[in-house]
């Protein structure tokens, strides 16, 4: 009985051997194949990544094509003769009335001086300002006023209108109005209402 105790412990022993061997092949198999995973993850990752780039690279492109074709030439001004209306306006505006600079009391002259244009004006003088010294400047009276066929005019003798489309062109008079485009106006616009004023002999002031 002994012996066969013995032959018996011998197999179980050999088998649990087994077991444990096959148990550490199967965990490196395991890792290995972890780490094969890692490796194809990575691998994609970096793939994904160059499309990516890839594509950023062609948008790249097809939007600097785009800014390319979106680009619009100016359309250029004919220059035209003045008409006689307007040149005598012009020949009028040589002899208006010389006009004081008119300033209330703002405080430092050394700031607020008249070379600038922002305070190159007259206000009312009000309360602590009331002070009517000519040194402050001159006041508004009413014979400081240019008749009223100057008054409003361009130098250069037309009378200006503000311009939106070419719906607003076909009201002027190309005699004794001249059109000036509004600084809102898209390039495509201004092109449109350049052409129809050449066509239609109105000057553009701007």
């Amino acid at each position: 009985m002994a012996k066969k105790e013995k032959k018996k412990i011998k197999k179980d022993f050999e088998g649990a051997a087994k077991e444990a061997k096959l148990g550490a092949t199967s965990k490196t198999a395991e890792k290995k194949a972890e780490e094969k995973k890692g490796e194809a993850n990575a691998a994609a990752e970096t793939s994904e990544k160059k499309e990516k780039k890839e594509e950023k690279g062609k948008t790249a492109e097809t939007a600097k094509k785009i800014v390319k074709k979106k680009f619009i030439a100016r359309e250029k001004k004919i220059e035209m003769k003045k008409s006689a209306e307007a040149l005598e306006l012009q020949k009028k505006l040589k002899g208006r009335k010389w006009h004081p600079v008119f300033r209330g009391r703002f405080g430092k002259k050394c700031i607020r001086r008249k070379s600038i244009e922002k305070w190159d004006k007259w206000r009312k003088s009000r309360s602590i300002d009331s002070d009517t010294g000519l040194r402050h400047g001159f006041k508004p009276k009413i014979g400081y006023g240019n008749p009223a066929e100057i008054r409003g005019i361009h130098p250069s003798g037309y009378v200006e209108v503000r311009v939106h489309n070419v719906k607003e062109l076909e009201k002027i008079n190309p005699k004794t109005e001249a059109g000036r485009i509004s600084a809102t106006v898209g390039k495509k616009k201004r092109n449109e209402i350049i052409v129809r004023a050449n066509e239609k002999k109105i000057k553009i002031l701007n």
